[in-house]
């Protein structure tokens, strides 16, 4: 998996497929597949993740 990061500006929005966008968190770490389990712990050791 390849994890991108940007800076943006604006609000985004929900469209086509996409029904929802949430922002998460570490503490969130429980409500993401276990693949995403091992990205948040990765980027939570790393600082990127809060």
């Amino acid at each position: 998996m390849t994890c991108y990061t940007a800076d943006h500006h604006g609000v985004p929005t929900p469209s086509s497929e996409i029904e929802e966008i949430v922002w998460l968190s570490y503490a969130d770490r429980d409500r993401v597949s276990p693949v995403d389990q091992v990205i948040f712990d990765h980027l939570h050791r790393t600082g990127r993740l809060h």
